[in-house]
């Protein structure tokens, strides 16, 4: 009987010390991010928010290529990086969901040194080649009068493609821009590579990185976007799908609507990032 007593008395200890050495995560949210603005934002100004409702952020600067799939593997409660036409195109076989919507980054052409000023006749010109970004680059061009989106890219739905392999192709050069070129550049290189170029329209999250300091001295012009656009390019929150209306989810959205979060990307990256808050559980993104 005794020794039944003592075995029993060390299994409940065994377990009691299993479970205190075990991590309690209810509270711990997990995000992973591009640098900037991204991370920025999560460490400087979600950080403060989340713990002074009693759950700390734990932040990784992740690949923008790899985010998604380490979501939907449960790596992470969430990631930071897209906007939802991106999100629209992931193919992994967990589906995810546009939590919140966060801020906007303003598309702008950048040269190549901070002297250039204006495009000109034979300027070589980078732009990114994912298709999803494509035609937000060709349209900053087109508002410019550098040249023309041809009718062929859409199809009968509007839908967009774009020959990234031939870009020339699917655009037309407006009169004294006939000799300028395109070329697609994948975004993580598009920085590191516009030496080789003498313009580069580029997403303002990758320029943030890439320039640093120079990044106000080099635009040669950026968006003036509509409402609508501002919308459907803001960067959001993704999340598993089956984790929507979990309560850290609703945490993450209810301190991103926060004013504090507002008044903190004005004034820490000024016109290149605007913030902009839409709730992705009252409206489901993806099923627009």
């Amino acid at each position: 009987m005794k020794k039944t007593i003592l075995f029993a008395t060390i299994a409940i200890a065994a377990i009691g010390g299993l479970s205190a050495c075990q991590k309690d995560t209810s509270k711990i949210i997990s995000v992973c991010a591009s640098e900037l603005p991204h991370a920025k934002i999560l460490d400087e100004c979600i950080s403060p928010l989340l713990k002074a409702d009693g759950y700390t952020l734990e932040v990784k600067t992740l690949d923008w290529s790899i985010q998604n799939d380490a979501v939907a593997n449960g790596e992470y409660d969430a990631n930071y990086f897209q906007h939802v036409p991106y999100l629209k195109t992931y193919t992994g076989s967990t589906p995810l969901y546009a939590a919140c919507k966060v801020h906007y980054e303003k598309l702008c052409l950048y040269a190549n040194d901070t002297t250039k000023k204006s495009v000109a006749n034979g300027s070589k010109i980078e732009i990114v080649n994912d298709v999803s970004n494509v035609e937000r680059a060709l349209k900053l061009l087109e508002a410019n009068s550098i040249l023309t989106i041809n009718a062929s890219n859409y199809d009968a739905n509007k839908t967009f493609t774009f020959p990234t392999d031939n870009p020339n192709s699917g655009v037309t050069f407006s009169s004294g821009y006939e000799n300028c070129a395109l070329t697609c550049v994948k975004e993580a290189q598009l920085c590191a590579s516009l030496s080789d170029y003498d313009f580069g329209v580029i997403p303002g999250n990758t320029a943030l990185t890439g320039f640093g300091a120079e990044l106000a001295s080099r635009i040669v012009f950026g968006e003036n976007p509509t409402a609508e656009t501002i919308s459907d390019k803001a960067n959001i929150i993704a999340v598993k799908k089956e984790n929507k209306d979990s309560a850290k989810t609703k945490e993450l959205v209810k301190v991103f609507q926060d004013a504090s979060v507002s008044t903190y990307i004005t004034k820490t990256f000024g016109e290149s990032v605007l913030y902009h808050f839409e709730n992705g559980l009252t409206t489901d993104f993806l099923a627009a």
